[in-house]
């Protein structure tokens, strides 16, 4: 595997192939066309359903909204847009920026093996880095699929049976490990929340403190995060004003599953963040500003593997390539699956566009149309991104 700066990745961020501004998505200057937006905001919120939340900057511009209502009841109130969030694995650029923090200390190296600080806790000879477990070249399995083997093709008996179950992050990595390596590390890429876990019982052996402590004061707190933040150990459930996630079952007598009460700690370092779509924008400036990594630490992270597949990473960043009027361009981000909140917030390299969107069904069971949902979004995220 080949590394390349500012990458083309778009399947598994949630945006297939590679957008394109002129089918529907006209350009805009430096000044935000509110009305365009609001305009592209209405078409989404018709296919997505539920709420969607969405905030978009342009330099010194900001342009916040909300559309839909914030459950299916029909008295529901109607979505804010500083609801809260599960803002999914938008969670594993946080956990990362931690790590690469930790690194600037003196107190890990990117190419330690795992095994020279959680020793015994990976059961296989082959032991992988903490630089691979952030970019996914480590080979260890995923446990979500090994958990949850019927939600991919849309039988939510296990997710029904275990979704409120806590687990302490050993389980969750004992689940994944029952398994071979899916490859020796270093020699491909997969997608693994189990990397995510093991990275942040790592946080929690290097400094001492609980994760969600860690990420307060190293994350959080210099960020202005205020309405961010890690849940306790052992609780569901989301604070305050939010918006109710659902997944579609394709079950006629119950077609929405509300994943309010998911467990807390099956998401953790690599999900379990919540948080708003004003939050994520500050975070994302933060990350390359200055404010929580150095320039050099930065571009370490916007350094993408080429993966052989149809999207690239690097650690725990991913990349979206837009077609604009201006020719292509590369944004940053993290698209984050919640049981329900989905997220996606991509900001330009530049520093000047930024744009978070969160919508509250997670439509696994296919009920709308696929292809006017992609293209709502794409329509959407290009409007938010490109400049003229």
């Amino acid at each position: 595997m080949r590394t390349k700066m500012i990458p083309a990745a778009a399947a598994a961020l949630g945006l297939v192939g590679v957008l394109a501004a002129g089918q529907g998505a006209a350009a805009h200057t430096r000044e935000l066309d509110t009305e365009r937006l609001e305009a592209r905001l209405d078409a989404f919120a018709a296919q997505a359903g539920g709420s969607v939340l969405v905030q978009v900057e342009h330099g010194d511009d900001t342009w916040t909204a909300a559309a839909g209502t914030r459950d299916l009841a029909g008295d529901s109130a109607p979505a804010r847009p500083g609801d809260r969030v599960r803002i999914g694995s938008v969670t594993k650029s946080m956990t990362a920026a931690v790590v690469l923090q930790l690194e600037g200390e003196g107190l890990l190296d990117l190419d330690d093996p795992i095994g020279d600080h959680l020793p015994g806790l990976l059961p296989y000879e082959a032991d992988p880095t903490v630089r691979q477990l952030l970019q996914h070249t480590s080979g260890v399995p995923d446990w979500l699929r090994l958990a949850y083997p019927g939600l991919g093709q849309g039988d939510f008996t296990e997710i029904y049976a275990g979704y409120r179950t806590h687990h302490e992050p050993e389980e969750l990595i004992a689940i994944a490990t029952a398994e071979d390596l899916d490859f020796r590390p270093g020699t491909g890429w997969s997608y693994s929340n189990t990397g995510y876990t093991i990275l942040g019982m790592l946080i929690e052996e290097r400094t001492g403190n609980r994760l969600r402590d860690e990420l307060e004061a190293r994350v959080f707190e210099p960020a202005d995060l205020d309405r961010t933040y890690l849940p306790r150990d052992d609780t569901a459930g989301i604070r305050g004003p939010h918006a109710v996630p659902y997944v579609t079952t394709g079950d006629p007598d119950r077609p929405y599953f509300d994943a309010t009460l998911l467990s807390n700690t099956q998401t953790w370092a690599g999900g379990g963040v919540i948080s708003t779509v004003s939050d994520l924008n500050d975070f994302y400036e933060a990350l390359s500003d200055g404010t929580l990594l150095t320039e050099e630490q930065f571009a370490e992270a916007a350094t993408f593997l080429e993966t052989g597949k149809s999207h690239d990473y690097g650690l725990g960043l991913g990349g979206v390539e837009i077609d604009c009027p201006t020719g292509k361009e590369t944004f940053y981000g993290h698209h984050g699956d919640g049981l329900g909140h989905q997220t996606q917030s991509f900001h330009s390299f530049d520093g000047e566009r930024r744009l978070t969107v969160s919508w509250s069904i997670d439509d696994k069971a296919g009920y709308g149309d696929g292809d006017a949902f992609d293209q709502a979004l794409f329509a959407l995220t290009a409007t938010a991104l490109c400049k003229a």
